[in-house]
């Protein structure tokens, strides 16, 4: 079926202070669409500005569809000394909701502290009575800022279930986070905010069984395709070579280093140093296998010890075996 594209964003780049905070952002977010993005809270604040019309791009173009946006930062309060339902039906009044408000208890599981003061509800009760609040406003687009940091199972269970009530009707939302791991939760579709190059989409897949393939029939056998993977809950996901910094070994376990998330996978590190060889990827330790494209600088402390520096992220500082050296040298010609 055919989904609207509320917003687009094309080559969008901001600057505050003569300071780039956000570039080359390419983004279309569609009707019922649930994207999460992880990038820091500033430039999620900025890049919730530049949505909702507060702040003009730099640079780049943002095509609204629409003008019902509804945006939730992390900072925002409530009216503490009220009651939710006191809360609920002032912002029914202003806006101009027509339904009563107790038809939606259920959905938003606010039944039991219907008339308690907001000031006694727990973080994640706080949060379901504030997206409450935002669906009086029947938003297309809602942005939200962290939905499930320091939330417990219960309160992210209901307010995933607060969620469908939203997809019901169509509205698109975009979720920001520094955590991944947050974003899995209630995103279909994951980025990471890179500084260097924008946004990255991060391939997701649910474990579903396989549909056999004939495995005699060339024709429908990808060639040249290679992804590693690391389980998350219930999802694995999916990240190309040129996604991940480098890999470390910690423990006996081989984790995906990708800015400054680990995510661990079941390959040995023997196994990944055969596998992306051939994607640009050098062992440069018996502990680290390194994205060659992401080093930015070699430091020698001494004549025996070598630092890799990456791009981006200079507080990553991989060691650089002396016997490894000169293979790296022929490698990238220096």
């Amino acid at each position: 079926m055919f989904s609207l594209s509320l917003l687009t964003l094309e080559n969008v780049m901001k600057q505050e202070d003569n300071q780039t905070v956000l570039k080359d952002i390419n983004l279309m977010i569609k009707e019922k669409s649930q994207i999460g993005i992880k990038m820091t809270n500033k430039e999620s604040t900025v890049l919730f500005k530049l949505l909702s019309g507060e702040l003009t791009p730099s640079s780049g173009r943002i095509k609204k569809e629409t003008s019902g946006i509804v945006t939730e930062f992390t900072e925002d309060g409530l009216y503490e000394n009220l009651t939710v339902y006191t809360y609920l039906k002032i912002f029914k009044k202003i806006a101009g909701f027509q339904q009563p408000l107790e038809e939606f208890i259920g959905i938003f599981s606010l039944s039991d502290v219907w008339n308690t003061k907001i000031s006694r509800l727990s973080l994640d009760q706080k949060r379901r009575v504030s997206l409450f609040r935002m669906s009086l406003f029947s938003p297309k687009v809602l942005l939200i800022q962290s939905p499930l940091s320091n939330s417990n199972d219960d309160g992210i269970e209901l307010y995933i279930k607060a969620l469908e009530h939203f997809q019901t009707n169509h509205t698109a939302i975009l979720f920001t986070s520094h955590y991944l791991e947050e974003l899995l939760l209630v995103s279909d579709e994951i980025y990471r905010y890179n500084r260097l190059i924008g946004l990255e989409k991060t391939d997701l897949s649910n474990e579903s069984p396989l549909i056999p393939m004939d495995k005699n029939d060339p024709s429908i056998r990808p060639n040249h395709v290679y992804k590693v993977s690391s389980k998350s809950a219930d999802k694995t996901i999916f990240f190309s070579p040129d996604e991940i910094d480098f890999i470390e070994s910690i423990n006996s376990v081989s984790n995906i280093r990708i800015g400054e998330e680990y995510f661990p996978t079941d390959l040995t590190m023997n196994e990944l140093e055969d596998k992306l060889t051939h994607f640009g990827f050098f062992r440069c330790h018996r502990s680290y296998l390194v994205n060659l494209q992401r080093v930015s600088e070699l430091v020698s402390y001494s004549k025996n010890s070598y630092t890799l520096i990456l791009k981006g992220n200079p507080n990553a500082k991989l060691p650089l075996s002396r016997n490894r050296l000169e293979e790296m040298k022929s490698l990238i010609e220096f």
